[in-house]
C-alpha cells in the first residue's frame, strides 16, 4: 500500500513540475528551448525536485495516516 501512495505522490509531483515549468517558460521562445540545453539540465532538474517531493508528501501521508 505504502508503494501505491509513493507512487502516486511521484505521478502528482511530476504533474505539478510540468505545469511550473509551463508557467515559468511561457515566455520564452520556442528556439531557445530546443537549442539551450542549460534550459533543459535545469527545468528538467525542476520538474525531478518536484516529483521526488511529491513521492516524499505521498509516503509520509501514509506513515502519518496508516
Amino acid at each position: 500500500m505504502v508503494y501505491l501512495f509513493g507512487v502516486l505522490g511521484l505521478l502528482l509531483g511530476f504533474v505539478l513540475g510540468l505545469w511550473v515549468i509551463n508557467v515559468l517558460l511561457r515566455n520564452v521562445p520556442k528556439k531557445d528551448l530546443q537549442t539551450n540545453k542549460s534550459l533543459w539540465r535545469t527545468y528538467g532538474l525542476l520538474v525531478w525536485i518536484f516529483a521526488g517531493g511529491g513521492c516524499w508528501l505521498g509516503v509520509s501521508l501514509y506513515g502519518y495516516y496508516f
